[in-house]
């Protein structure tokens, strides 16, 4: 489990990427309540997610490449083929982040905001059988949003390589494995970057 601090800069963003992809966005109803406070939450939520994962992949990068020189570090990290698929405006491709031929894609719990101390490992990592119907991706990650009352720290929990088991118990069937069967992302950090 990795905890990343939520920066003014980091939530701001998620603010402003939320308010404008909200228009575009396909009204998810299921998993909760939904109404445009409900769903700005949840498109926040998810970008806090992918911004944390993308800024610890730029961390390990950086100590990975240390004292290369900046034309070196910049074709050795081209050369790992990492990308970050923002897209509004348009459905995604299914995923978030691509390292080398492996799509990965960030699964954010966007119902409420979880407390700091809050157990996660109660919870689940959720892909909706529908979305899995249209793609499923090489590799998922679940992150929380946690804070006393506001976002203040994402928690990346761990990942999942492929889709879980089916799991008809919620109000609609999704994929489903518990948070404590997740592999770490140290895990992943170190396979696949």
């Amino acid at each position: 489990m990795i905890i990343v601090d939520i920066s003014n800069e980091m939530y701001n963003a998620a603010v402003f990427f939320a308010k404008q992809r909200i228009v575009y966005e396909y009204p998810r109803k299921g998993y909760g309540k939904y109404d445009e406070k409900h769903h700005l939450q949840n498109l926040i939520f998810g970008y806090l997610g992918e911004f944390s994962f993308l800024s610890i992949v730029t961390e390990h990068f950086k100590i990975k490449y240390k004292g290369v020189n900046d034309r070196d570090r910049f074709d050795k990290i081209k050369k790992e083929q990492f990308v970050y698929n923002f897209i509004i405006g348009t459905v995604d491709d299914g995923f978030d982040f691509k390292i080398k031929n492996k799509e990965i894609d960030v699964k954010t719990y966007g119902t409420k905001l979880l407390k700091l101390n809050e157990n996660i490992s109660k919870y689940n990592l959720l892909i909706d059988e529908r979305q899995a119907k249209n793609h499923i991706a090489d590799i998922y990650v679940q992150t929380f949003i946690t804070g006393d009352n506001k976002p203040e720290k994402v928690v990346l929990s761990g990942y999942y390589e492929g889709l879980p088991p089916i799991n008809n118990r919620f109000p609609k069937p999704a994929h489903a494995i518990q948070v404590s069967q997740l592999k770490s992302i140290e895990n992943l950090l170190e396979k696949y970057f």
